[in-house]
């Protein structure tokens, strides 16, 4: 008997198949799923700000210290400067838009794990050569994440970067919902503590490094002081010093809807304000508000964001799962074809 050349050829492309079927599932696959090195995209956001009124504050005016609500958008974006391996260098730019048409820009930079977005410790060197000079400035070490959860995020355990107090604040699970047709997983992450940034810190510079405890009686009465700090203040106040040195601190509430998926936060409301704290029993008090700041993702960027995920989803399902199953079993199909049709019998030969 002799071997069908047909036979070799079916059992190499079946071979074939079989080894990119797990190329594809155990290489590509894992590769597609990483932060990707062309990374740039965006995200609006929309709402409201207040502001301390700086004639007001110098006047003693309490009953307008305060700006009322001006409206404001902010575009949110996220650009991978450079790789290395599995390193990448991140920079998120939030640009806020007031009504004046003044800007205000926000920007970190950071270094990250391209698998699952935590940080990534690099030298001085690193940084030299990683860092684009145009980023350095605003180059940060950082702890927790710093901008979105990993693919097929965990329901505990996450701790989310606060650039303002430069702490990595916890993520509580709530529940999960849907939006738009996306699953998502629903955190609430409430951050405070005091201002550590030194751009942000830099704005008051100016500002008094001590404050009369008159002016804190006042400020009560007048309901200026946040309500979660007004009894505490208010219980504290007959034993304050004539004078009391502040401090400066930060509130931030996210509540962020995260695609159980991808990671991708699709819905995000977050409050922000930045206060004159007072020191009561070593804790830091939030006092006056500096300002008060309240966005939400626009409506046509959830919508957008949830439009991509589901177009990703797809392509992720085709090339990840069906892709693979569907060459691994014509694979074998050929490879068993092969097999049984391996030999042909030999010629019979007539006798005379």
């Amino acid at each position: 008997m002799t071997v069908r050349k047909s036979s070799v050829v079916w059992l190499v492309l079946g071979v074939v198949l079989i080894a990119a079927a797990a190329i594809i599932r155990f290489v590509a696959l894992p590769a597609l799923t990483k932060l990707p090195a062309d990374l740039d995209q965006s995200q609006k956001y929309e709402g409201t700000m207040q502001t301390i009124d700086p004639k007001a504050f110098a006047a003693n005016d309490l009953a307008h210290l305060l700006t009322p609500e001006m409206p404001i958008t902010a575009d949110r974006s996220l650009k991978v400067d450079t790789v290395s391996g599995d390193t990448a260098i991140v920079t998120s730019k939030a640009l806020l838009s007031l009504p004046d048409g003044s800007t205000q820009p926000d920007v970190h930079t950071y270094a990250v794990s391209r698998v699952d977005y935590s940080p990534v410790t690099i030298s001085e060197t690193q940084e030299k050569s990683l860092v684009p000079s145009d980023d350095q400035a605003s180059f940060e070490a950082h702890k927790g994440l710093a901008f979105s959860w990993p693919m097929n995020p965990p329901k505990d355990g996450t701790a989310l970067y606060d650039p303002v107090t430069r702490t990595a604040q916890p993520a509580a699970f709530q529940n999960e919902s849907t939006i738009d047709g996306r699953d998502v997983y629903n955190y609430k992450i409430d951050a405070a503590g005091p201002i550590a940034s030194p751009g942000v810190l830099s704005q008051f510079k100016d500002f008094p490094k001590q404050l009369p405890k008159a002016a804190v009686a006042g400020l009560l009465q007048a309901g200026i002081v946040p309500v979660e700090s007004r009894a505490t203040l208010t219980a504290a106040l007959p034993a304050m010093s004539d004078v009391v040195t502040i401090g400066f601190g930060s509130t931030n509430l996210i509540n962020a809807a995260v695609d159980s998926q991808f990671g991708a936060p699709l819905k995000v409301s977050q409050t922000q304000g930045l206060y004159v704290t007072v020191p009561v029993d070593g804790k830091d008090v939030p006092t006056i508000p500096l300002s008060i700041v309240k966005l939400h993702t626009a409506d046509s960027a959830v919508s957008d964001t949830a439009h991509t995920l589901s177009k990703n989803a797809t392509m992720l399902s085709l090339l990840g799962v069906w892709l693979p199953i569907v060459l691994l079993v014509v694979g074998i199909v050929l490879a068993a074809l092969a097999v049984l049709r391996w030999r042909k019998p030999a010629l019979a030969t007539t006798a005379r």
